[in-house]
């Protein structure tokens, strides 16, 4: 890939924010079950990751509308500001609650800056030089991940708060590398002639608060549990049309079908993610350390995919790695899920298994990220990948939200495996829907084979 010294300078301070993201994501997710439970609020163990995706997807439909209205510039620059002070605000964290408004930060933080990444990609690189650059931003989730899950666990020995304080380093040192990259794009950047739409209110507030209304559902509330799993369906079935892109709604070939593919597979993985902590963890009985293996080894396979996806050599088009990535990702959570079934099974086949998910995820998310850049004129970029990244975070959260309501409502149930399996059963089911939507996409040409 022939890049200028400009744009090396840019794609080193993209991979570093990424970096940044995934460190502190990752270590934090391996110290969750122990600061959970430090709280006693082992039910409330979802929410941790609930209202942090429910942050990401407000923040991705406003900057995808002020990306293409002023250029990436502005919402990246505030989403480095709100990621850090979610990390304070986790750092000095009196209550449960206040750990969950930290989260509900660090996810309006992290939403504005990937969707200003992108839109940075879309803008200041070529059509053959992104897939490339897609696979370094994916390698910078390789790093954090074998060195996040050790070094969060060992922090965890002496103060879970110790997670958050460490990362904010890391932030500021982001920032100060990507500031420089990020004003050469925006130098360049010419809005499109095409008014763009204003951010839809109430649609918007409606899809943020669905996922916690379904996953209210969870709780033993009676009537009012029904009623707010009930309601949390409607509002989002309202209001998800209204906030996507044109383009992107439906589930015709193409940029919806690929946006619909992506969300459910994407929905699938983190929630099972969520799952498998708790499972090594509470239902196993293995350390933070060990809990910390199954994050690493999943980026390993992740790391794996998204390197091949960018490689010349490998015979297969766009839409091809889409529908094999979810394929893998949809065979990877099968094994977990008998994995926490079976509990005779070792350590080594539920770590086996989640490589072989990550991978799928590697395979998959940049080959969606291109395909949609590719499908998008040059003004459509911010509003498309909003659109799809809106799409994924609801996925994330609804999928999360589901699985950790069956899981909260079984937690008491017996056998006690019977509610890690049953929400990772959840998972499972939107994987495989994922990769019947990935068989609807049509053909997307290998940009790299042209």
């Amino acid at each position: 890939m022939e890049v200028s010294n400009g744009r090396r300078v840019l794609i080193g301070g993209i991979m570093l924010a990424v970096f940044t993201v995934a460190f502190q994501s990752i270590g934090l997710a391996t110290a969750l079950p122990t600061l959970m439970a430090s709280f006693d609020a082992t039910h409330l163990y979802p929410w941790a990751f609930t209202t942090m995706i429910s942050g990401m997807l407000l923040a991705t439909v406003v900057a995808g509308r002020i990306a293409d209205l002023r250029g990436p510039a502005v919402p990246m620059l505030i989403g480095f500001g709100l990621f850090g002070a979610g990390l304070l605000l986790g750092w000095v964290a009196p209550t449960v609650w206040v750990v969950l408004l930290a989260r509900l930060v660090q996810g309006l933080g992290a939403g504005a800056l990937n969707l200003s990444l992108s839109v940075v990609v879309a803008h200041g690189f070529s059509i053959t030089q992104r897939p490339r650059v897609m696979a370094l931003v994916s390698f910078c989730w390789l790093l954090p991940a074998f060195i996040g899950p050790p070094f969060a666990a060992w922090l965890t020995q002496f103060s879970w708060r110790l997670v958050f304080a460490a990362m904010l380093p890391l932030v500021l040192v982001a920032f100060v590398i990507t500031l420089p990259g990020l004003r050469q794009v925006q130098k360049v950047f010419v809005p499109g002639e095409d008014d763009v739409d204003p951010v839809v209110v109430w649609p918007t507030l409606a899809v943020t608060v669905s996922p916690s209304l379904i996953l209210l559902a969870g709780q033993s509330l009676g009537l009012v549990s029904v009623g707010s799993g009930v309601l949390g369906v409607l509002v989002l079935a309202w209001g998800l049309p209204r906030i996507l892109a044109p383009a992107t709604r439906g589930f015709g070939p193409g940029l919806p079908s690929v946006v619909l593919s992506r969300a459910a597979q994407a929905g699938a993985f983190f929630a099972a993610e969520t799952l498998v902590l708790v499972t090594l963890q509470d239902l196993r009985g293995y350390t933070p350390f060990e809990v910390g293996l199954a994050l690493t080894v999943g980026s390993v396979g992740w790391t794996t995919g998204s390197w091949l996806q960018a490689q010349k050599w490998v015979r297969l088009s766009r839409s091809g790695f889409i529908t094999l990535g979810a394929t893998c990702s949809a065979v990877g959570i099968a094994a977990l899920t008998a994995f926490a079934w079976f509990l005779q099974l070792p350590l080594a086949f539920g770590l086996i298994a989640w490589i072989v998910a990550g991978f799928g995820m590697g395979l998959t998310m940049p080959s969606s990220a291109v395909a949609v850049m590719g499908l998008s004129s040059r003004f459509e970029q911010g509003r498309n990948q909003s659109s799809m990244q809106v799409a994924e975070s609801v996925g994330n959260s609804v999928v999360t939200a589901v699985a950790g309501g069956i899981y909260t409502a079984l937690l008491a149930a017996q056998p006690a495996k019977l509610s890690y399996t049953a929400a990772l059963g959840v998972a499972l089911v939107i994987g495989l829907a994922a990769v019947a939507l990935s068989r609807r996409v049509g053909l997307i040409p290998n940009e790299l084979r042209a």
